[in-house]
């Protein structure tokens, strides 16, 4: 007997083809209300509420006995639907699909996970064939009208995605009609236009989709009063270029027109189950700004949210971002984790989540924040922030209970069900005996160590991976056997126990050498490197192969997860076992030895790194040191909490140069916080004021800059220190910045000098090329090509990429003019010589001057396409002083290119903001231009994009 539930239309039952009577509304809504958790547990007040909302009639839950006892009447017949009463309220039982919702929304994922743009367009066309019409329109509760409203976004996201689908099959006819229509309904709906316009295109109509354009952006300007967004440019411009595969330009490029980026982990673990779970989330992606998964430590949420957010990555322009919260110890670091995430430099002016937010303000991303809930506070502050202003940002986070932000939408994370359950852990028993087979295993053997360990992801890992050495049925005894004598903690629920137990179990099965080592692990914060892991946690006989051995035990045993990379191979701990191991390290007395071995061991590694930085092998030390960050803080916080000022310094001294210029200025106020508890006597006083004055002025706070430097009166940091953390210097760029070149290259004049009488290599090649800067802003660029020129020599003497470029750049900044084409070369290898190690800087300036050299002396269409990958690049380093000095370049070419109205939009910008402008304003007039009220610095960007896109 065939029994079809259908909810996406008005409220139908049938049962072989036949219609049966559902009765009046009441009852119709109880039957919605189960129907939309069916399988699962619906409580008696939340069915109440969903039915009645704020007004029950009396003896309600009278009422609704009645209407559920007809209900079962109705399915008396069927033997494939049940209503019955579980502990957690009523549910409707039944193969989810029977259910039409539930059928369209396993079609989607289907879709979804497509590799065949065809197959994926005609199962979107499959799930939305169940469409029947408006859904519910019977009913008038709030429960039911804020399902029907979700589920209309819903079917509207997915039609979206059809319509990509089928564009990328070349169904570009077929489309076409129905897009016309659909944007006459929604005229200012972006998307829609940007498959309208590929739709036309494709079908040979590409003045049709020019004028879509034209009508949009005019529709955009006049009722919104904004410009057309990235993806819907990008669309435009892939027309324009007469892009061949003509595909849908939402999916494919992000904001600034380039393949989406993606951060996130690895996954070294194949997925198991969670179907209905991933359809939740895929829905809920795309009907608010915020997304919460919450359970137990240990129930999954991590694992799923990046395989959720692994699958959905093509949803959004700008690429998914991954955020790892887990390492972190104080609030204030959550805004710096969230900015490292997203590879963001601190902006002048701003503190570090005002640039947060002011960078995804005009992103179209997937931003995962994991393991919110010991920062609750300081993550649901900065996540409030970015939903309410960054209306293109989605954010997934995890955490063991809710945010409490406006517009979150909460998703518990279950266990896995006993099939689910049963299938993980012979996936990954195989991982360590590939001929487990899980039915030849005693029967109900599994299916038992699942049931004990309640289905909970970590510990039925941690239990396979003990099948190795014991059979499933000794396993599930002895899982009951600990169960019983463990009890888990008093009060915690039967999940936290089960849980404890298993951890408490997989520990006590160690050798004691492992146990030791394991504890120890636990002072780690984001993971470690077997060098690390000996450093710190070795006994002083044991040698480095020793550790290796103990620590393959531990992955072996699902202890420790490997985490592979490029060249330096990284282990971590899941947080609930580096917080059990924590907890054994405190109650044998020896958590404060092992954190402040982790101090001394990551202060001399930072040492060694910084040496490391003036070398050939600069890169390779960058690589190493970046998954390190994580440690680096804890240990400055640990020698801090100590009272440790000599460790301090020494760290925080020694990363300069790593953090400042590849991570952020999070680490120069570390040094203001480690000099203010020293006197100006201590030998690296002057280096850490350096370092501290550094940072202000990288973001803008000119006066801080010069009280910060006065303190070291006048003295320099010893030799080998930071190249950007000498006081003189910092003082010598603001005086070089507010045009006045002579008094910094009085400056640098005398501490080249100083670099050659001390043999110096990485300072004189500093020097050297601040003196070519100071000449070529005082016009007179040839008297400065010596100190070029020799700097390109002493620089080719250490091989090190970072001096390299330097030299690289001043010579072909003072060549520019003279030989445009050999500073082309000098300024294209200045560029690739510093990104090869990470050095966003200099890369930045390397790629600015080579724009701006090829916009006078070159391709201007080239150019226009260089200052759009500069605008970008400068908008995640934060460095807003050489934004608008690039504003500057394109406002220039945008005249040589006739784009008139641009170059006057961005010279009043420059005007307002207080920058030097290329124009005056007697030269707009001239342009037939009049000057006007000038766009804020983000809008100048967005303008200057847009301008130069039409170009490129």
């Amino acid at each position: 007997m065939a029994t079809e539930l259908r909810l996406l239309g008005d409220v139908e039952v049938l049962v072989d083809g036949r219609r049966l009577d559902v009765g009046h509304a009441r009852q119709r809504c109880v039957l919605v209300a189960l129907l939309a958790d069916v399988n699962q547990p619906v409580p008696a007040e939340q069915l109440i509420d969903r039915v009645w909302a704020g007004d029950p009639p009396h003896r309600v839950r009278n009422a609704l006995a009645g209407y559920l006892s007809r209900l079962r009447a109705l399915f008396a017949g069927s033997d494939e639907v049940t209503i019955t009463r579980e502990p957690g309220g009523y549910m409707l039982s039944t193969d989810p699909s029977a259910v039409d919702l539930h059928r369209f929304r396993r079609l989607v994922a289907d879709a979804r996970s497509s590799a065949e743009p065809a197959r994926a367009a005609d199962l979107f066309d499959e799930a939305l064939s169940l469409w029947r019409g408006e859904l519910c329109t019977t009913l008038d509760t709030p429960w039911v009208n804020e399902l029907r409203t979700a589920l209309e976004v819903e079917r509207l996201s997915i039609v979206s995605e059809r319509n990509d689908a089928a564009l990328n099959a070349g169904r570009h006819a077929e489309l076409l009609a129905d897009l016309v229509a659909a944007s006459r309904a929604h005229p200012l709906d972006e998307r829609l236009a940007g498959q309208l316009m590929l739709a036309q295109y494709g079908s040979g109509r590409q003045a049709e989709a020019l004028d879509t354009y034209r009508r949009t952006r005019q529709r955009l300007v006049d009722e919104l009063g904004v410009d057309p967004s990235p993806t819907l440019r990008a669309a435009y411009q892939r027309i324009l270029d007469g892009d061949s595969d003509r595909a849908p330009a939402t999916p494919a490029v992000g904001a600034q027109g380039i393949p989406p980026a993606d951060s996130l982990p690895r996954r070294v673990t194949s997925f198991i189950g969670r179907r209905q779970e991933l359809a939740h989330i895929a829905a809920a992606l795309g009907q608010g700004p915020l997304l919460t998964l919450t359970g137990v430590g240990g129930a999954g949420k991590t694992r799923l949210a990046l395989e959720a957010a692994t699958r959905h990555k093509a949803r959004f322009g700008d690429g998914v971002w991954w955020c790892e919260l887990a390492a972190l110890a104080d609030d204030a670091a959550v805004g710096h984790a969230v900015a490292g995430a997203l590879r963001l430099q601190q902006r002048q002016g701003l503190d570090i989540d005002a640039t947060v937010i002011e960078y995804l303000a005009t992103r179209e991303l997937l931003l995962v924040i994991d393991n919110c809930e010991h920062l609750l506070d300081a993550a649901a502050q900065l996540i409030d922030r970015i939903v309410a202003r960054c209306p293109g940002v989605t954010v997934l986070a995890t955490s063991r209970e809710a945010l409490g932000v406006a517009g979150e939408r909460i998703m518990p994370v279950p266990p896995l069900p006993p099939d689910e359950a049963s299938a993980l852990f012979a996936d990954r028993a195989r991982a360590g005996r590939p001929d487990f087979d899980l039915d030849r295993e005693p029967v109900g053997a599994v299916a038992e160590i699942c049931r004990q360990l309640d289905g909970l992801p970590l510990a039925i890992e941690l239990a396979a991976a003990r099948i190795r050495v014991m059979g499933s049925l000794d396993l599930a005894r002895r899982l009951d056997g600990l169960r019983l004598l463990s009890g888990g903690a008093r009060g915690a629920s039967p999940r936290q126990q089960s849980l404890a137990a298993t951890i408490d179990w997989s520990y006590r099965l160690l050798s004691e050498s492992e146990q030791q080592l394991f504890a120890r692990l636990s002072v780690f914060a984001g993971g470690f490197d077997l060098a690390g892991a000996h450093g710190v946690c070795a006994e002083d006989a044991a040698g480095e192969e020793d550790t290796l051995a103990l620590l393959t035990g531990l992955v072996e045993k699902s202890i420790v997860v490997l985490r592979p990379g490029t060249g330096w191979t990284r282990y971590s701990l899941l947080e609930t076992l580096r917080a059990y191991g924590r907890n054994l390290l405190r109650e044998n007395a020896i958590e404060q030895v092992y954190a402040r071995r982790h101090a001394v061991y990551f202060t001399g590694l930072a040492e060694r790194a910084a040496a490391g930085m003036h070398t050939v092998d600069e890169g390779a030390w960058v690589d190493r040191m970046l998954p390190d960050y994580d440690n680096l803080r804890v240990a400055f916080d640990r020698a801090m909490a100590d009272g440790d000022v000599d460790l301090a310094m020494r760290l925080v001294t020694s990363l300069s140069e790593f953090g400042h210029l590849r991570v952020g200025y999070e680490a120069s106020e570390w040094a203001e916080r480690a000099f203010a508890v020293t006197g100006p006597d201590h030998p690296l006083f002057a280096a850490a004021v350096g370092f501290a004055a550094r940072g202000a002025w990288n973001r803008g706070e000119d006066n801080r800059v010069r009280s910060l430097a006065a303190l070291a009166g006048g003295r320099s940091p010893q030799r080998g220190n930071g190249r950007v953390a000498y006081p003189g210097d910092v003082l010598a760029d603001v005086a070089l910045y507010e045009g006045r070149p002579d008094v910094a290259l009085a400056h640098y004049t005398a501490e080249m000098e100083r670099a050659r009488r001390e043999a110096d290599p990485i300072r004189l090649v500093w020097t050297l090329f601040y003196v070519a800067i100071c000449y070529a802003a005082l016009r007179t660029p040839e008297a400065g090509l010596h100190a070029a020129q020799e700097a390109v020599q002493v620089a080719d003497t250490t091989a090190n990429p970072t001096a390299r470029s330097m030299a690289g750049y001043a010579l072909g900044l003072v060549l520019k003019k003279c030989e445009p084409e050999q500073a082309l070369a000098l300024f294209d290898e200045a560029a690739q010589s510093a990104a090869s190690v990470r050095n966003f800087w200099w890369q930045g300036i390397a790629m600015m001057e080579a724009a701006a050299t090829r916009a006078v002396h070159g391709d201007s269409a080239r150019a226009a396409g260089e200052f759009i990958a500069v605008l970008e690049h400068w908008d995640r380093v934060g460095d807003w002083s050489q934004q608008w000095l690039n504003l500057r370049y394109v406002t220039r070419l945008l005249v040589r290119l006739g784009a008139t109205e641009d170059a006057a939009a961005l010279h009043c910008a420059l005007v307002k903001a207080g920058k030097p402008s290329p124009l005056t304003d007697t030269a707009v007039a001239d342009l037939g231009r009049p000057a006007a009220d000038g766009l804020s610095g983000v809008d100048a960007v967005k303008r200057a994009y847009s301008a130069l896109a039409r170009y490129r």
